[in-house]
C-alpha cells in the first residue's frame, strides 16, 4: 500500500497580496510602455535613412506613414501589457517543480476587467473606423491628366504598356513626376502582387481578373517594383526598375519603346536568375506550354 499523499491545491493568496502583485505588474507595464514609446519616437525619423523603410516618393506616402505611426504608438502599450503580465505571472506565481494540482481561482477586481474591456473596445472601434475612412481616401481615383499603364505579371517579371501611346512598352516602368497614374494589373499564370515600396502601393495581380490602383509620383529618381506574393522558385528575383522622370524625358523614352509583347510571350528571358543555380528558367509560349 502506497503512503503517497494526494496532491493538494496550493493556498490562494490574500486579496492584499494579489493587489500588491497587480500594482507591481502595472508599474512595470507603465515603465516599459514609456521606454518603448520614447524609443519609437526617437528612432522613427531615422528608419528611412537606415533603409528599414523605403523613401516616401508617392503622394500618399506621408499620410500612410502617419497612419502607421499612429497604429504603432497605440499598439505599444498593449504589447507591453501582454509581455509584462505574462513574464510577471510566470515569475511570481510559476511553479518551480512540475505542477500536481490546479491553482486556485482568483478575482481581484471586477471593475478592472470592466474598464479593460471598455478601453479595448473603444481602441479597436477607433482604429477600425479611422482605417476604413483613410482607405477610402487612398482608393480614390484621379480624373485629370491621368497616365494609364497596363501591368502584366508573369513568372518571373513584370511587363508594362502604355495604351495612350500606342500600346508600346517593355519590362522597365517609366512614370512622370507629379502626374497621376492609374495601373491596370493582370497576370498570365499565377497570382502575383504588384508592389512599389517607395510609393506605398500594392495590389494583387490575379489571372483573369484585372485589378487597379493609382498613385502620383512626387520625387524624381529610380525605384523598384517587386512581387509581394509567393509565386514560384524565383519569386524573390521578380523585380523591375521604375524611373520617375520629367514629361519631356518620358515622351522621349516612350517614343523609342517597341510594341508591347503579348502576355506570356515576353522576349525577356531571365537566364541570369538561373545562372547561379546552373539551371534554365522555364518560360511559356503562346499556347501556355512550358519551354525548357
Amino acid at each position: 500500500m502506497s503512503d503517497a499523499q494526494p496532491p493538494t491545491t496550493p493556498p490562494a493568496p490574500t486579496v492584499a497580496e494579489a493587489r500588491g502583485s497587480i500594482r507591481r505588474a502595472v508599474l512595470y507595464w507603465a515603465i516599459l510602455t514609456v521606454v518603448l514609446e520614447l524609443a519609437f519616437i526617437l528612432l522613427a525619423p531615422y528608419l528611412t535613412a537606415w533603409q528599414i523603410l523605403p523613401p516616401a516618393a508617392g503622394d500618399r506616402s506621408d499620410e500612410i506613414n502617419t497612419v502607421m505611426w499612429l497604429f504603432s504608438v497605440l499598439s505599444l502599450p498593449v504589447f507591453a501589457m501582454v509581455v509584462v503580465f505574462a513574464l510577471y505571472s510566470a515569475s511570481a506565481w510559476g511553479s518551480r517543480a512540475r505542477p500536481r494540482a490546479q491553482g486556485p481561482a482568483m478575482l481581484v477586481s471586477s471593475r478592472f476587467i470592466g474598464w479593460w474591456l471598455a478601453i479595448s473596445v473603444v481602441l479597436v472601434v477607433f482604429l477600425y473606423v479611422y482605417g476604413l475612412a483613410f482607405l477610402a481616401q487612398v482608393d480614390a481615383r484621379p480624373t485629370s491628366n491621368v497616365l494609364r499603364v497596363s501591368v502584366n505579371g508573369e513568372q518571373w517579371l513584370w511587363n508594362y504598356s502604355y495604351p495612350q501611346y500606342g500600346d508600346v512598352g517593355g519590362s522597365e516602368l517609366w512614370l512622370v513626376v507629379n502626374r497621376p497614374t492609374t495601373f491596370t494589373i493582370t497576370s498570365s499564370d499565377v497570382q502575383h502582387s504588384f508592389w512599389i515600396p517607395a510609393f506605398d502601393i500594392k495590389q494583387d495581380a490575379v489571372p483573369g481578373e484585372p485589378t487597379s490602383i493609382s498613385v502620383t509620383p512626387k520625387q524624381l529618381g529610380d525605384y523598384q517594383v517587386r512581387c509581394a506574393e509567393l509565386c514560384g522558385i524565383y519569386h524573390s528575383y521578380m523585380e523591375t526598375p521604375v524611373h520617375v522622370v520629367t514629361q519631356d524625358v518620358f515622351d522621349a523614352q516612350v517614343a523609342n519603346l517597341p510594341p508591347a509583347a503579348p502576355p506570356a510571350a515576353s522576349s525577356l528571358v531571365p537566364i541570369q536568375l538561373a545562372t547561379s543555380a546552373q539551371a534554365v528558367v522555364p518560360r511559356r509560349d503562346t499556347a501556355g506550354l512550358a519551354e525548357g
